[in-house]
């Protein structure tokens, strides 16, 4: 990430810390789940006695003691065809309706149900659960009789259960209870994006930052990220990451996320909200469809791509970490013994990625690998390189190659553009932890266990005398 974006990093940090989710703001009642990371994340058809309400009327509450409003985060969908999400520019060849988060900021649009409807999607923390009241009384400021009882449990042995209730406001309450938890920023350097941006030709450079009290993310265009941090306590603020790159093998620059940016491409959604920001993005050159999605929360990240492409020769999705990642340790689910990023390159055992850890003085990232596909005979293999003087051309950010790592299909993969028959799946997750610098092994275990044995709920509505 170039010095110039420091700036702007330092600014909204400030801001952040002056703000309600400062550090002091987070001695929050113990929760009874382990769950420090996860979304609770329901759908509007979980919830039939709310269905219909504003989504500014939700309120969120839970009991530790007595009732404490906790946030909670509305966000609408709808059935969208992306030929208006590139707002024509690519005629019907871009047509594909598919069920989106919707955006009046960008050609997706809003949703034309305004309500709470089926589609559209609730979400709060499970670290803001408590108990279960002792004897039912609806909270001050909900509507009687609307409350619904969501109750969380962790599959995890020991994991606990947690309870939040949902309910009608009467009126005044603020469905954010006076929190962000998380920031972005969506900075467009030429200026409105439904004015300005090329939809047909970028590049679009951006300035657009996230913001937490636990890390910072930037991006300088479409596909472009650049900036991770780990703020302090847990961190030293320091910008880890040179750029997250996108090949069909190394070395070969015919596509890269340069390339992409250069390309056709539109934006499907960019907000921001108390409990979650979403960043959400189509367009990679012959994939126009192809789609990246950033599901932002306080203390991970869950990042999703979505290939909807004609069939090509490899895939290698890595993060290319900047030169102030010196000193730290690498490890993955294949060598937990750890080899240190030094700009010397370390044999290291290849193969399938379930995890993988960077961790040292700068903090620490966790990254929990996930793939949905049905391409037949797919072997994911793993690439890494540690090299202050490569040989191979880096084609995207710096010279330099500090524990670039990643999954890596070094082979044919079959055609997933739905446009053409027959179609293929292939959705590959990252969940991005950021931890402090004494975590460890088998933290990088229960993460991975956490995303692969997700926390389960069960709704109920309830009356004034339950």
């Amino acid at each position: 990430m170039a010095g110039r974006h420091r700036v702007f990093f330092l600014a909204a940090l400030a801001a952040l810390a002056a703000g309600p989710t400062g550090a002091a703001e987070r001695t929050a009642p113990k929760c009874p789940l382990r769950r420090v990371a996860d979304p609770v994340v329901l759908r509007g058809s979980d919830l039939p006695t709310l269905r219909g309400i504003r989504p500014a009327e939700l309120a969120a509450f839970a009991f530790v003691g007595g009732w404490r409003q906790i946030p909670v985060q509305v966000d609408e969908r709808a059935v969208v065809d992306y030929a208006d999400v590139y707002h024509g520019v690519l005629g019907k060849g871009a047509s594909f309706p598919t069920l989106v988060y919707a955006d009046a900021g960008t050609f997706t649009g809003a949703d034309p149900d305004p309500a709470l409807d089926a589609d559209d999607e609730v979400v709060f923390l499970a670290r803001d659960a408590g108990e279960k009241p002792p004897q039912w009384r609806d909270p001050p400021g909900v509507s009687a009789g609307s409350g619904v009882q969501v109750e969380i449990d962790d599959p995890l042995a020991g994991g606990g259960k947690g309870y939040v209730y949902l309910f009608r406001s009467a009126g005044g309450l603020d469905p954010a209870a006076g929190k962000a938890y998380v920031r972005y920023e969506f900075r467009l350097k030429a200026g409105d994006y439904r004015k300005v941006y090329k939809l047909r030709r970028g590049p679009n450079p951006e300035n657009s930052l996230v913001s937490t009290p636990f890390y910072t993310r930037h991006f300088s265009d479409r596909w472009i990220n650049d900036g991770l941090t780990i703020e302090r306590p847990r961190g030293t603020g320091v910008n880890l990451l040179d750029m997250h790159k996108n090949l069909f093998m190394p070395g070969v620059p015919v596509r890269s996320v340069k390339t992409f940016a250069a390309g056709e491409g539109a934006f499907i959604v960019n907000k921001s909200g108390p409990v979650r920001a979403i960043r959400s993005c189509i367009g990679c050159n012959s994939g126009p469809l192809t789609q990246r999605e950033h599901l932002f929360y306080e203390q991970c990240e869950d990042l999703r791509t979505t290939l909807r492409v004609h069939a090509i020769i490899g895939l290698v999705d890595f993060f290319d970490y900047s030169p102030a990642a010196k000193g730290m340790t690498y490890f993955n689910n294949l060598n937990e013994k750890g080899v240190k990023v030094d700009g010397v390159q370390d044999e290291i055992a290849p193969g399938r990625l379930t995890w993988e850890m960077l961790r040292g003085e700068q903090g620490a990232l966790i990254i929990v690998h996930e793939l949905d596909t049905n391409l037949p005979g797919l072997n994911p293999a793993s690439y890494y390189l540690d090299d202050e003087k490569p040989k191979i051309l880096q084609c995207t950010g710096d010279a330099f190659a500090y524990a670039s790592s990643g999954p890596w299909f070094r082979q044919f993969l079959g055609n997933t553009d739905p446009r053409s028959k027959p179609c293929g799946k292939f959705i590959g997750r990252r969940v991005l932890f950021f931890e402090g610098n004494s975590a460890s092994v088998d933290l990088a275990k229960q993460r991975l266990a956490e995303v692969t044995q997700p926390l389960t709920v069960r709704v109920t509505p309830i009356g004034r005398d339950d």
